[in-house]
């Protein structure tokens, strides 16, 4: 394993304990004092940013591993790739950076002489198709389902349950993500890169750039649009200097100021919740995620709604959400809810609204106790409060340790 500050590089057969162990620190680290790291982060970031633009003309902005590169272009000369093509996927129900992170990786292993192609395996949201018409990019055809010994890699999850029908009787060569380990082992994968970063997106773009491939401007903005979703540029809780890094590198090379970044996160996240024509299990379902934690089932979804309609828009997911646990098969199920309140100041480039913690609900057996041990005393049957705005990444770790 290599780690560099919060980044930590997981390759096959370096998997161990420690892990996991190093995985709820920086959860922990994150949720008690994202506001303080992420003003040093993207300081950090910039300071980084000038030390390579003034040490070398041909240096990227990532640290320089080359025998990173070297070692995976080796590795995947050794894989079994089969005879046909190789998809690669991201999660069910995927959001920007399932989407672009698959895209991207797939344009990646071609350039290398691989058949790859990008597949999505349930249709896409708002969001996504919000900025696929602002950036020109081309999606990925539906496939919901592959056959058996088709050769797949994955893309930000690591989970059978969030994976494309027939994953399970499929070979995977490759996972790339930045969640916690899933039912899927990294053990059993040739290659697995898992960093504990804020997009997939970000590990994909220090890809191209330890194997020395070229990201054209096509790539830069597939890359571009996942980090700032998966980020909400450079907000959310999870986010690392690489993920600062690479929006500013790559927003330089498409000549796209910070104002108009700034407008376009505005624009998605806007587009992300608008719930406009929607039925309420749309609504819960628009960003939604199973896991099977050590048996349990566990179903989560995210959501966002305004401070001044959240209270009938609580009462309205409390209402269905017995009714989609049990046509899911969920042990349990809870949703987090962003708080959103109207933002201060006069600045156009700041969105209209702003988080200010989240809601967190809950259903099922003994999810009170798993609701309450993370957030404290419910303020009602069915929801909880976290002023700090856990994400949902850095909470279903401690879910399935609560649960084993």
């Amino acid at each position: 394993m290599f780690k560099l500050n919060y980044l930590v590089y997981l390759h096959p057969r370096n998997s161990n304990g420690k892990m996991r162990q190093v995985e709820k620190e920086m959860a922990m680290e994150n949720n008690n004092n994202h506001i303080r790291l992420s003003k040093l982060w993207m300081l950090a970031t910039m300071t980084i940013a000038l030390c390579f633009g003034s040490c070398s003309k041909d240096d990227d902005g990532v640290l320089p591993q080359p025998e990173q590169g070297a070692e995976f272009r080796t590795l995947l000369q050794s894989m079994d790739w089969g005879t046909d093509t190789c998809f690669v996927y991201g999660h069910k129900i995927p959001d920007v950076d399932a989407v672009c992170s698959s895209l991207a990786y797939a344009k990646l292993m071609r350039t290398l002489g691989y058949n790859c192609k990008a597949k999505v395996s349930s249709p896409i949201n708002r969001e996504t198709a919000y900025i696929a018409r602002v950036f020109g990019i081309a999606l990925p055809e539906l496939k919901t389902s592959v056959a058996p010994q088709t050769r797949l890699i994955l893309t930000d999850h690591t989970d059978y349950i969030q994976s494309v029908g027939g994953s399970r009787e499929a070979v995977i060569l490759q996972i790339i993500d930045h969640h916690t380990e899933g039912d899927i082992k990294d053990s059993t994968i040739p290659f697995v890169r898992r960093e504990m970063v804020g997009s997939t997106n970000s590990i994909v773009y220090e890809m191209y750039n330890e194997l020395g491939v070229d990201i054209d401007d096509e790539t830069a903005r597939i890359l571009l649009a996942g980090i700032i979703s998966d980020t909400r540029y450079l907000t959310k809780s999870a986010t690392q200097p690489i993920d600062s890094l690479a929006i500013l590198k790559l927003s330089s090379q498409l000549v796209i100021s910070t104002d108009s970044i700034a407008k376009l996160n505005q624009a998605m996240a806007e587009s992300a919740t608008d719930y406009n024509g929607m039925t309420d299990s749309e609504i819960f379902f628009s960003d939604y995620k199973e896991y099977d934690l050590n048996g349990t089932f566990l179903g989560f979804g995210c959501l966002s709604c305004k401070q001044d309609e959240m209270e009938p828009f609580i009462d309205r997911m409390l209402a269905i959400m017995p009714d989609l646990m049990q046509l899911e098969g969920c042990q349990i199920m809870v949703a987090m809810i962003d708080n959103l309140v109207e933002s201060t100041g006069a600045d156009p480039t700041k969105p209209s609204y702003e988080h200010d913690g989240m809601y967190f609900l809950y259903c099922g057996e003994g999810s009170k106790d798993v609701a309450e041990a993370l957030f404290g005393p419910s303020l009602r049957e069915g929801v909880c409060y976290d002023a700090k705005g856990m994400s949902r990444k850095q909470i279903v770790p401690i879910i399935a340790d609560m649960l084993k």
